[in-house]
């Protein structure tokens, strides 16, 4: 019955699970994976309201700066990099999180052809999955997706797909059982080093423990151990471009990207001094020779020492936030095109 309904379940729970705010947690996301005591980040900020879910945020038709991005820019424990946007500027923002513009645009029914900047932020993992194919229009057929019948509705409660995952929960986090699972978790990870998957790489320090997660450190294109090749790296760079032409002649939208680095890039020196594929500097280069417009930020966070990421969590903190959105604004003010779009009104 909890699994069935939300304010059941989380009356079972010493963290609610809110709909749409995975970052609403006590501790570091990658934590909870696992559950040993030992990453525990303490004092984190609180979740917010996101910007995408408050009064502030515009239609997609009636924005003035297009926002794409991915859980850096939903991440809402510090104040999003679309709202400052719009608070700093008065400007008119629409964020989404989406990868694929073309797709968003055909699914809203987005027409005009009024000018826009879209930015779109993507961390460097994900850049190769993005950009893997050409991003094209959806097929007219794919857009008119029937509903589901009240069979299907009676058969997903009788048979609840989530509910795997949903337990799992309940197991780790309610009341009657935490404590029980995290004493077990950190034990075995004491006794014999036993931990998530998806955490396979750490760092155990006193009060400053490390922990990456799975995506950076396999052999698939998102690790910063795979080797790009050449053609790989051209294809990734053209299929960027493209769609920045495509938006340009459909819309009159004018792309920029933000590619964000992967929190094992900047601090995987912290447990091994492994060479990295360099996959940033070289997309920076192939977007540069094809003139497309792109902020590069890893020099700036490669450089600094603060630290700009938390430590059990995939995301950055404020100083990241803070050293990425004044690089976009020097960059926007410096182009005489773009410029235009962050004037105050």
């Amino acid at each position: 019955m909890a699994i069935r309904f939300e304010v059941v379940f989380n009356g079972t729970l010493k963290e609610d699970v809110v709909d749409g705010y995975w970052d609403r947690t006590k501790y570091g996301e990658l934590y909870y994976f696992s559950m040993i005591n030992h990453f525990r980040e303490e004092g984190l900020p609180p979740a917010e309201r996101k910007f995408e879910h408050s009064a502030k945020q515009s239609s997609v038709e009636d924005c003035e700066i297009l926002v794409f991005g991915d859980s850096f820019f939903e991440f809402s424990r510090h104040k999003q990099f679309p709202e400052k946007l719009a608070d700093d500027f008065h400007k008119k923002v629409h964020f989404v999180n989406n990868d694929h513009p073309l797709d968003y645009l055909s699914s809203v029914g987005y027409r005009d052809t009024i000018p826009k900047l879209v930015l779109l932020e993507r961390v460097e993992r994900y850049l190769p999955v993005s950009f893997r194919e050409e991003q094209v229009f959806p097929a007219e057929d794919a857009q008119n997706i029937d509903a589901d019948s009240p069979l299907d509705y009676v058969f997903g409660k009788l048979f609840y797909k989530p509910s795997e995952e949903l337990y799992d929960v309940m197991l780790k986090r309610s009341y009657l059982t935490t404590d029980l699972y995290s004493f077990f978790a950190t034990l075995k990870f004491d006794l014999y080093g036993k931990i998530s998957s998806l955490t396979p790489e750490y760092l155990v320090e006193d009060d400053t423990s490390w922990l990456f997660y799975h995506d950076q450190v396999n052999e698939e294109r998102t690790s910063f151990y795979y080797q790009h090749t050449r053609e790989q790296m051209d294809s990734i760079a053209d299929h960027m471009m493209n769609l920045a032409t495509v938006l340009q002649d459909t819309f009159n939208m004018q792309l920029v990207y933000l590619p964000i680095p992967a929190k094992y890039t900047l601090y995987h020196n912290l447990i091994n001094d492994d060479a990295y594929n360099e996959f940033l500097p070289r997309l920076y280069r192939e977007l540069d020779e094809r003139n497309v417009k792109n902020i590069s930020v890893y020099d700036d966070f490669a450089r600094s020492d603060t630290l700009l990421y938390y430590r059990t969590d995939s995301h950055w903190n404020q100083a990241g936030i803070d050293i990425a959105y004044e690089k976009t604004l020097l960059y926007l003010r410096r182009d005489s095109l773009l410029k235009q779009f962050i004037s105050i009104n």
